[in-house]
């Protein structure tokens, strides 16, 4: 989910509304092919590649987050005129966050392009790319992540612990009751990451640590009376991965379609219900867009209580050169309920700034 991101996409000028006719909806019994399902669908129109992780660097025990996010938006041909080179339908867009727990730092960047000489992604493989922030995927199956940020840089090699796992009934991730607000979602929910961080200040620090991957394609996402989400990628020290999404809906309320998922360490989905709870059992308001975010969030299935504890704050993204959205993501330790740290997430909390109806 997003992701995302997920952040969210915002409706681009001209854009319209989204239907059969024009873009492709997600559908049961979709034939997923690797690598060619990693790669882009401009048949959809709304479409993310989501990468973070934690790190640590060298054997000194300093931990960093990190998230890269790469969007692609189609928007109806009828939508764009003229005969310039430059004419596209196919927007890209792009996050990048670092969080540094010891230096008290949260690094945002952002970007939008057409596609072409600047951004673009290949339709048979992954490789996704906006200037020079970049994810590929060889054909040994390891990704290779390259960003910068206010100064920062990151070169990871990504190698899965597991195949993909595909999310979702019949191939298919829903999020309303509308069948037309759902997704193909696939992930990598352990990626063993090693490579190097430069940080503004100069030192280049070998790091390695644990990523996630989300990819999902779709042409709606939201339901009607849907505002937001909050979405979780727990990697627990036991081997199981959980992902975990609630709708919100208007009156606070949580959509009978919010999902929780756990994966063994083989990328078998064990089990999947719309039956959890996810609370926030504290708060904390942004200084600077005034938006409160319930965090520590707690999440309880399955007679299972985990606590998702921000390694900062302040994680909260504020994207107006490129989607528009206003969202908090960030990297958390997982307590169990003895208080003991059974793992690490990154955790998205969208639609507490704004409401993200009419944006999808």
């Amino acid at each position: 989910m997003k992701a995302l991101l997920l952040a969210g996409l915002m409706i681009l000028p001209g854009a319209g509304t989204p239907n059969a006719e024009e873009f492709a909806v997600a559908k049961p019994g979709y034939a997923f092919a690797f690598p060619r399902d990693h790669g882009s669908h401009p048949a959809f129109r709304t479409e993310w590649w989501y990468l973070t992780g934690h790190l640590w660097a060298g054997d000194t025990g300093r931990r960093f987050g990190y998230q890269l996010t790469f969007f692609r938006q189609a928007s109806p041909r009828t939508a764009w005129t003229g005969s310039s080179a430059w004419r596209s339908d196919q927007l890209h867009l792009a996050h990048a966050a670092l969080t540094d727990e010891a230096g008290h730092r949260f690094q945002v960047d952002e970007r939008l392009d057409r596609a072409g000489l600047l951004a673009g992604s290949a339709g048979d493989h992954l490789d996704v790319f906006q200037q020079d922030w970049r994810v590929e995927q060889g054909p040994s199956g390891r990704l290779h992540l390259r960003m910068t940020v206010r100064g920062a840089a990151l070169e990871l090699d990504l190698d899965p612990a597991t195949p993909p796992v595909v999310f979702g009934e019949q191939g298919v991730s829903r999020k309303g009751a509308d069948p037309s607000a759902a997704s193909h979602y696939i992930t990598y929910p352990r990626l063993e990451a090693r490579g190097q961080l430069r940080l503004p200040e100069g030192p280049s620090l070998p790091v390695h640590g644990l990523g996630w991957m989300d990819h999902e394609f779709s042409s709606n996402q939201l339901d009607q009376g849907q505002v937001g989400w909050d979405w979780a990628g727990i990697q627990l020290r036991d081997g199981r991965s959980l992902m975990a999404y609630r709708l919100r809906r208007q009156d606070g309320s949580q959509d009978p379609f919010s999902t929780i998922t756990e994966v063994d360490a083989k990328g078998r989905i064990l089990r999947s219900t719309h039956a959890f709870e996810m609370r926030g059992t504290g708060s904390w308001r942004s200084p600077q867009s005034g938006a409160a975010y319930p965090i520590p969030l707690a999440i309880e299935a399955w007679g299972q209580r985990f606590t998702l504890v921000p390694v900062l704050p302040d994680q909260e993204l504020r994207t107006g050169r490129s989607t528009g959205i206003t969202y908090w993501e960030g990297a958390c330790r997982v307590m169990d309920d003895m208080g003991r740290e059974a793992g690490h997430a990154y955790l998205e909390l969208t639609g507490y700034a704004h409401s993200l109806k009419g944006r999808f």
